[in-house]
């Protein structure tokens, strides 16, 4: 019975256990919970007001036909200046005034109306801007609007508007009123409506920038492409355009006389003092107008669509349409105010760092040992290499043209001369420019400029003048003295005991291009001189180089020698691999490293080439040929003719 007992016992314990499991633990601040709210309670239901209590009741919510006398501003706002949009803004205000005149606690503070502007964004809207500024100086109560999206089409632009609006003049808030929606801003019941619409005003501008595009897209495609009015240009209905023969004076003189020599902003104060109006009727010019005016591919008769695109219709930021969106060029699209080589030479002209008196002519030397050679202004920007190989091919037939690319192949050490005995090719003569000293001529390229040393001057014996020449398949570059009179004569400045250093972007890129080097470097060549009958000339043969590294480089693709000063790396731009570093300096080409010097027989070959120099062919100034790069234009004398007439018909 006892062990009975105990068990029962047992069981009440784990019970009473599991039930104090769940019973919350009291602790001393639960007693003080209950006293405050026993308190709290008490104090309520025992207290009574003041008998001396003078309640003051809030303004009813505002409306806005409130009795209240109210100074009332208007905003009207159209996204184009198209007819229908100016006759919208002159329908708004006459509505606005005639209303508030019959409103009897209502007087026109001001009108403010923004013309061709689009509501994604305050910053180009003037008139918005004023407005705001306006209220900050508490010169209306009340602002009328057609709807939200005429007020702003940016829901953040909207609210933080509304909100300085309300907030900034606390004892003097200014509301807005949209009469499409009915919403007045100083109500505090039409906050989430407002920013509903401001939502849909916001979706609503997102959507018709998307409905732009794909209309564009489509019009593309299907060939009808969107045209407008330019200076010297009226589009057509038919989608063509016409030529307007007032306007296209001023666009004519602007590419003559770029042809001519004049700058930008010689040409702009010209057409200003004689008054020539824009498309917009102004009268005042810029050097950046007049380059626009050149740059448009319409005034030579192509069409390019779509050549920037909106990447933010929000902020109206935009991109060159590199293949972002549906683009299309058409050449020969219409009648052009002037042909595409005018257009083409009047780029190159302005591009030029150089400033011609015209653009200069290309003379090709057709006879004799220099037979080949192109003269060249170094400075020119209208040339790239295919035209130099061009204008140096007019001078071969097709049989002396493969002789020449033989011979070009032996010198340059591509191929072996055809000998009897080969004994002389197992001879290797280092190059010159491994012994290149101060006192020898030289010629450093880099990208963008070209530089003869002192010494050039001297061999070529104090001279004025020199002239370029440039043969593109011997890969040779010889400079020889000249006179003045020279169409391609390059000034001296003897008092710069540094040399003549030139920009040379155009040349320097047709050569780096034949010769495949590579773009981050300098390269350095030796010259040979030759004194014929009192005529000098300087030849830079081009493969065998001292290629500059610099002193800024860190990470070189190069080979270093272990044993030697000497520094070998790869010239090519297809042989550019990676390589270990390499110790700022002077290098060499690589395939040097194995076999350093080269075959007797080139050299022997270009001795040949050397020795057969006459003072005759020194002094040849060769035949002015077409410049494949540009094409036919009028001769100097005749462009100054035609931008003569056209000043006097302006």
């Amino acid at each position: 019975m006892a062990k009975d007992e105990n068990k029962e016992s047992e069981i009440r314990g784990d019970e009473q256990e599991i039930v104090d499991q769940r019973l919350p633990v009291w602790r001393p601040q639960d007693a003080d919970r209950e006293y405050y709210r026993y308190e709290t309670k008490k104090r309520i239901q025992h207290y009574t007001v003041p008998p001396q209590t003078i309640f003051r009741p809030a303004k009813p919510t505002p409306t806005i036909r409130d009795a209240e006398h109210k100074r009332v501003a208007v905003y009207a706002r159209v996204s184009t200046k198209s007819k229908e949009q100016v006759s919208s803004i002159e329908n708004q205000t006459k509505y606005y005034t005639e209303k508030i005149a019959k409103t009897p606690n209502w007087d026109l503070a001001e009108i403010y109306s923004d013309e061709g502007k689009s509501g994604t964004s305050k910053k180009w809207r003037p008139e918005f801007k004023r407005m705001l500024e306006d209220a900050s100086k508490k010169k209306m109560d009340l602002i009328v609007c057609a709807s939200v999206s005429r007020f702003a089409r940016n829901i953040s632009d909207l609210i933080e508007e509304v909100r300085k609006l309300r907030t900034t003049n606390p004892s003097n808030p200014v509301g807005v009123y949209f009469e499409t929606e009915d919403l007045y801003t100083l109500d505090p019941n039409i906050n989430e409506r407002l920013q509903m619409q401001g939502l849909f005003a916001e979706w609503e501008s997102g959507n018709k920038s998307r409905r732009m595009i794909l209309s564009y897209d489509q019009r593309i495609c299907t060939g009808q492409f969107p045209l407008s009015d330019l200076l010297g240009l009226r589009h057509t209905i038919e989608g063509g355009f016409i030529i307007e023969e007032e306007e296209a004076k001023t666009v004519k003189y602007i590419f003559l006389a770029t042809l001519c020599g004049y700058t930008a902003e010689e040409i702009a104060e010209v057409l200003t003092e004689k008054q020539r109006p824009t498309l917009r009727g102004r009268t005042e010019w810029t050097a950046s107008m007049v380059k626009a005016i050149m740059e448009n591919e319409r005034r030579w008769g192509d069409l390019e669509v779509r050549k920037r695109v909106v990447i933010d219709y929000k902020e109206k930021v935009t991109a060159k349409n590199d293949g972002l969106r549906e683009g299309a060029y058409i050449p020969h699209y219409h009648e052009g105010i002037v042909s595409p080589e005018i257009a083409r030479a009047a780029h190159m002209m302005r591009a030029s760092r150089y400033k011609f008196g015209s653009v200069p002519d290309v003379y090709v030397i057709d006879s004799g040992a220099l037979k080949g050679f192109v003269s060249i202004s170094p400075t020119w920007s209208g040339i790239d290499n295919r035209a130099f190989q061009d204008i140096s091919r007019q001078v071969y037939n097709e049989d002396e043209f493969c002789e020449l690319q033989r011979r070009a192949n032996i010198m340059n050490g591509r191929t072996h001369s055809n000998v009897v005995s080969m004994t002389l090719n197992d001879y290797r003569v280092a190059p010159g420019v491994m012994f290149m000293t101060r006192s020898d001529p030289q010629l450093t390229f880099s990208q963008r400029s070209m530089k003869l040393n002192a010494v050039c001057w001297e061999k070529l014996g104090q001279q004025k003048c020199v002239e370029f020449l440039y043969h593109p398949v011997l890969e040779v570059i010889a400079v020889r003295s000249c006179n003045a009179t020279n169409p391609n004569a390059v000034l001296w400045d003897e008092t710069k005991k540094s040399g003549l250093q030139l920009c040379t972007s155009a040349f320097s890129n047709a050569v780096y291009d034949k010769l495949d080097w590579m773009r981050k470097y300098k390269f350095r060549f030796r010259g040979v001189t030759r004194v014929r009958g009192g005529e000098r000339i300087i030849f830079f043969f081009l493969d065998e180089p001292q290629i500059l590294v610099g002193k800024d480089k860190k990470h070189l693709d190069a080979m270093d020698t272990s044993d030697s000063t000497v520094k070998y790396i790869p010239y090519k731009e297809s042989e550019c691999d990676g390589a270990a570093g390499l110790v700022a300096g002077i290098a060499y080409p690589e395939n040097w490293q194995k076999q350093v010097g080269v075959s007797y027989e080139i050299k022997q070959q270009r001795g040949r080439v050397l020795d057969a120099v006459s003072s005759a062919d020194i002094r040849n100034h060769g035949t002015k040929v077409v410049n494949p790069f540009i094409g036919v234009i009028p001769t100097h004398g005749e462009l100054e003719d035609e931008l003569e007439q056209i000043y006097e018909a302006m």
